[in-house]
């Protein structure tokens, strides 16, 4: 199993080429490992053609990994409509366009982190245009509200209350003759 590090070092040191033949088609070549027993680290690791590999021993991996479902939607639904990819820097932009506030409640981006929403998300065939972005907060754009006991963590709509203050509730319910210091005691793992 080789690591998206390592695969990425490897992609960069041999600049997409076949490091024995320097065949560039980063499509067509295959990591290998140099020493089968050592990890698949990119030292560990040789780019090579078919022809290069020959009939090399061993296990070997693609260089390039095939892209996800979503990458491959997003790419389609951007070539059917003409639609530029979402990169960070137009992220960004979009981001200041929009005041760097949260569209539905306004939150300023210095108070909460912004997300960029799909309206119609890429699955069921959104794009990357301008018109099907929103610029949302992080709360907003998971349906997060703050958690009604106050603590300063959020709770996912419907719920009122945070994970971790219903765990907090059910132990006292189960431990009613206890305070909740003892309950921690007993319970390290609840510690912050």
């Amino acid at each position: 199993m080789v690591g998206g590090g390592a695969r990425a070092v490897v992609l960069r040191r041999c600049r997409e080429a076949c490091e024995g033949c320097g065949l560039a088609w980063p499509w067509a070549l295959y990591l290998f490992r140099l020493d089968e027993t050592g990890p698949a680290a990119s030292a560990n690791l040789v780019a090579l053609c078919a022809a290069c590999a020959g009939d090399r021993p061993g296990a070997f991996a693609p260089l390039l990994s095939e892209r996800t479902l979503r990458e491959r939607m997003r790419a389609a639904n951007n070539r059917r409509t003409g639609a530029l990819a979402l990169t960070a820097s137009r992220r960004k932009r979009l981001v200041a366009e929009r005041g760097g506030r949260c569209e539905i409640c306004g939150v300023d981006g210095a108070q909460r982190q912004l997300d960029v929403h799909h309206r119609l998300g890429l699955l069921q065939g959104g794009d990357d245009s301008d018109e099907n972005l929103m610029v949302l907060c992080i709360a907003c754009h998971h349906h997060l509200q703050p958690c009604a006991n106050g603590c300063g963590r959020w709770a996912r709509k419907p719920a009122t209350v945070c994970t971790r203050c219903r765990v907090r509730r059910r132990l006292e319910e189960l431990y009613s003759g206890l305070t909740w210091e003892e309950i921690k005691a007993r319970h390290p793992s609840l510690s912050p």
